[in-house]
Order: C-alpha cells, then structure tokens, then sequence
C-alpha cells in the first residue's frame, strides 16, 4: 500500500514536537516482546521529532543513509509550525517538509495530525510499506502545540487567537465527541478514562520527583555518538 494515499494535506495535533525512536516489532506489541507468529524481520524502528529538526545536517544524513542502506525506518515529523519560539516560515525557505524527504527518494506524506483516525490509518500504511519494500518512508503530521514550549516561554512569537482557532480542533475533543456521538462511549466512560489517565499522570510526577540522581558512571550508557 503505497503512503502517499494515506491523508491528504490538512489540519494538524494538540502535543508539542518531540524526538525519540522506538522499535515497531510485528503486531503492535512493545518492544522486546516478540508478537506471536510473526518474525523478528518484521520490527522497524520510528523515529520522532519535531519540524525544528529538519533544519538540522544529521536530518538529510539520516534520511539519505536510510534509504542508501535500504532501512526499514519511519520517519515521522511532527510539526507544529513553531520550532521552540521561530515559525518555520522564518526558518525554512521550503515549508511542505515532504520535499525535503523526497529529494533523498523517501516516501513521503502530509497528514492532518489532529485527526486520531486518519492519523491511525497513515501510520498503518506506513508500517506496511516499510515492511514490504525494507526501506524508509517520512510522515509530516500537521499538530499544533496549545501550551508554551517551557516554563521559560512566553509566548509572544504568536497571538492569543491563534491558540484559540487551533484549540477548536483538539484531537482529544474531537475523538471523544465522535465516539459519544456513534454511541461508542458513555459519557460515564469518558469520565472514568479521564480520571485514570490524571491519576496516571500523578503517579508518573510523583515517581520522578522521588527518584534520585543518575550515577555518575551511568551517564554515557547507550550512547554510541
């Protein structure tokens, strides 16, 4: 199934830019978990990061090395108009991101990040064709980020509308309606996954907050470059 027919260009999704990878074993399952009666063969790696770093060498190093390599990697982008506090029109003469994977002979797509379904139907196809062709394929999920990038940010590179306009399309809202809406999910449901996941979050602050340092000898471990 080829990519490019996944989404079209559009919309965008309510998170902040991220970087990251993560193993895709066969079936979904975590990774280190072998799913069952699938082989090894068929795991990929994804990789995360945010518009930002697309500016970067080691970006178009990556992509050109993958699909040089023929390597079973997706790429996915997550851009949110906003690298930090620079709009990428201000940073990058070419904004349509997916010409930047193509130039390496990636397959590539745009897809409106704030729509779960179509985010969910891009990325199944986009794992199929890793794994049929061996090589890379590149997502662009059109997101937007609702909060500032950090406690340091004021947030005065965009307006207060701007915000609002996108906050109307939040991929969590508009899910939830879409399933109350089909009868899918009772409003009592909804609460009840909403408190799990505060308590999850609550859980995950005070288990960080209760840690310790990290051992000075332990600092460089996993670190190859």
């Amino acid at each position: 199934a080829g990519v490019a027919g996944a989404a079209g260009v559009a919309g965008a999704a309510g998170a902040g830019g991220s970087a990251g990878t993560a193993d895709v074993p066969a079936g979904g399952a975590p990774a280190g978990h072998p799913s069952p009666g699938r082989h090894a063969q068929d795991a990929i790696t994804a990789v995360f990061f945010g518009e930002g770093a697309v500016a970067e060498g080691a970006f178009h190093e990556a992509l050109n090395l993958a699909a040089l390599w023929t390597l079973p990697v997706l790429f996915i982008c997550e851009n949110n108009l906003y690298a930090m506090g620079t709009a990428l029109a201000r940073s990058q003469a070419q904004i349509d991101l997916t010409v930047k994977a193509r130039a390496h002979t990636v397959a590539a797509a745009q897809v409106p990040g704030m729509q779960v379904l179509t985010v969910y139907e891009a990325a199944r196809q986009a794992v199929a064709q890793v794994r049929e062709t061996g090589g890379p394929v590149f997502l662009e999920l059109h997101t937007y980020r609702f909060r500032a990038h950090s406690m340091f940010d004021p947030g005065l590179y965009r307006d207060a509308a701007e915000v609002e306009r996108w906050k109307r399309h939040d991929p969590v809202d508009g899910f939830r309606d879409r399933l109350l809406g089909e009868g899918l999910l009772e409003p009592a449901g909804w609460e009840e996954m909403s408190s799990q996941a505060d308590a999850e979050v609550e859980d995950a602050v005070a288990y960080a907050q209760a840690g310790h340092d990290e051992a000075v000898e332990d600092l460089l471990l996993g670190v190859v470059a």
